[in-house]
Parts: C-alpha cells; sequence; structure tokens
C-alpha cells in the first residue's frame, strides 16, 4: 500500500492552488451574519452576498456551476422554528430565504450557514 504524504497541493503550473471539477468536496461555502450590514465570516468561492430583504440574501459564487442543479444546504440561526429555502438558483449565484415557520414571516439571522456541492462549470 502507498501513502501519499503533502503539505501543499498545486496545479501543474507549480503555483495555482488545484482546481477541484470532479471530487466531492463542497465547491462552495460561506459563514454570514444576516442582522443589522450583513457579512461574511468566512467563505470559499463566494464573491459576494447582498441583502435583498429581511431575511433574503443574494449568494454570488466566484466560479460558475454547469448548471443550477447544483446542492445547497444552508443552516441558520439556532433558535424555534425556523426554516429556510433557496429562490432561484442560477450558475453564479443562489438567493436563500430564512423564516419563521410558525408565522410564515421573513427573519433576519444572525448565524447562516451555507455550502454547495455541484460540478464547476
Amino acid at each position: 500500500m502507498s501513502t501519499l504524504k503533502a503539505d501543499t497541493i498545486v496545479a501543474s503550473d507549480g503555483s495555482s492552488p488545484v482546481t477541484l471539477t470532479k471530487q466531492s468536496a463542497a465547491k462552495a461555502w460561506i459563514n454570514f451574519n444576516g442582522t443589522g450590514t450583513i457579512a461574511s465570516r468566512d467563505s470559499f468561492s463566494v464573491s459576494s452576498i447582498s441583502d435583498t430583504g429581511t431575511g433574503e440574501t443574494l449568494i454570488t459564487f466566484s466560479n460558475a456551476f454547469s448548471s443550477a442543479n447544483y446542492v445547497l444546504n444552508y443552516t441558520n440561526g439556532w433558535g424555534a422554528a425556523t426554516d429556510w429555502t433557496a429562490l432561484a438558483p442560477t450558475t453564479t449565484a443562489a438567493r436563500v430565504q430564512a423564516y419563521e415557520s410558525t408565522t410564515g414571516n421573513n427573519t433576519d439571522r444572525t448565524y447562516n450557514l451555507v455550502a454547495v456541492h455541484g460540478d464547476l462549470a
């Protein structure tokens, strides 16, 4: 059996990061504060986020997906009766919405965690 040990893996040009295209790793993710002025705490392959209304955020990806049929996992806040949905995903962006399931009203949440899995273009 062989063992591969490495501290850094780069593309064949010797300096660029390896492009993940067929692996199962998340191709984009973000952890953001959705209250007040929204702000990213940390992210990967996300170029920007925009507040599009109470409980709604547009996430724009740094790299386009091959189709809008990717899988988006979204967790928001820790509290009673909070649900979410993804609205009109495209190959370059997705809009997520947090709402209180008991009232049906959109709500801003402090903790928003999004991971996206799919093939890049």
